[in-house]
């Protein structure tokens, strides 16, 4: 069992994403002693700057990508692996296996074939159908008579959108046939879903489930959306919002950290988004009690149980860091690949 009393050697991977900028200001509130080292195939991701260790390395879909990680996690003596982005999220999850068995570190991430499912708007919708959990009406335009059908039962506006994409993305709302086409023509693998009402009760989910699949506890945010991210939110207490998300983290037998996208509706909450991984909200989390990521540490590498946190109320607001780095730190990170200590300065008197 590793002590808690020395340092936990994190690994932070698609350092320069938005949602590893998230888990890192997580990181950086538990109360544990941190070393995190990033990585990222660009050079100029700022993750690599406000780090321990930075190391540039091959993108997600290069065959070099996963020998260069277990070289960083064995000369590093990384513990436990932390990804925002789905690229890497996927590689990891296939060969988590592997890189437990080889370098002994643990992947944060759900069972593969839960990826699948969360990865994939349509599978996901008729995941929820076949286990009796509320799902937005939808349809795969391919199938032509589940999508007549689907035009003549369910009345407009739809959401488009893009089977396998994540977030607001590729999304459109379509009032009428007319802008329903043209939303079609810029997507490859769409998907159409009823538009769920009302637009102002929309909210996102945390959820962490034990190595056993137990959801741990949930944290609810009612938000609103700005440049694609929750942009100000509260929290806030709602025992059916709660029991139907946990209820269906356990129903897909996952793993770790959850976030999960819904609206309550006059028919109950209805989920619309699975993100199978730390969410854009885990700074706002830690504040508010709920840390995944060092609940992670916890669990995964302590082999603690977790007790439900006992998250608290509030409100938070959402604004963009600038984040400063001397040219010469840059220079020498695109020439060697590798980021020594944290070089980047964050102004706070403004």
């Amino acid at each position: 069992m590793t002590s808690s009393n020395r340092k936990i050697n994190v690994l932070l991977t698609g350092a320069g994403g938005d949602q590893s900028v998230f888990i890192w200001k997580a990181l950086k509130q538990s109360t544990f002693d941190i070393n995190i080292i990033a990585c990222d195939s660009n050079y100029l991701s700022v993750g690599l700057y406000r780090t321990d260790r930075g190391y540039v390395v091959p993108e997600a879909t290069s065959q070099d990508f996963l020998p260069r990680l277990k070289e960083i996690i064995v000369s590093e003596n990384v513990d436990i692996i932390m990804t925002g982005g789905m690229a890497e999220m996927m590689v990891l999850a296939e060969n988590a296996g592997e890189i437990r068995e080889e370098t002994k570190a643990y992947v944060v991430c759900p069972p593969f074939e839960t990826l699948k499912i969360a990865g994939d708007k349509w599978s996901l919708v008729n995941f929820l159908k076949s286990n009796g959990f509320s799902y937005p009406a939808s349809c795969i335009p391919e199938n032509r008579e589940v999508f007549q059908r689907f035009l003549d039962e369910v009345p407009f506006p739809y959401i488009v959108k893009g089977r396998y994409g994540a977030g607001s993305r590729e999304l459109t709302i379509a009032h009428d046939k007319a802008e329903l086409e043209q939303s079609l023509l810029h997507l490859d693998a769409p998907i159409i879903q009823e538009y769920l009402m009302p637009d102002d009760e929309e909210y996102t989910v945390g959820c962490f489930c034990n190595s056993q699949s137990k959801a741990v506890g949930s944290i609810i945010m009612k938000r609103t959306l700005g440049h694609g991210l929750t942009h100000k939110a509260s929290v806030i207490f709602h025992d059916g919002i709660s029991a139907y998300c946990e209820s269906i983290a356990e129903k897909l037998g996952y793993i770790g950290p959850l976030n999960l996208q819904l609206r309550l509706t006059e028919r109950g909450p209805v989920l619309f988004e699975i993100n199978p991984r730390f969410s854009s909200t885990e700074s706002a989390r830690a504040y508010f009690n709920f840390n995944m990521p060092e609940m992670c540490i916890r669990h995964f590498v302590l082999h603690e149980e977790v007790a439900p946190p006992k998250v608290k109320t509030g409100y938070f607001f959402r604004v963009f860091d600038d984040v400063f780095v001397d040219e010469g730190a840059v220079e020498e990170t695109k020439i060697t690949g590798v980021s020594k200590g944290i070089s980047a300065e964050l102004v706070r008197n403004f």
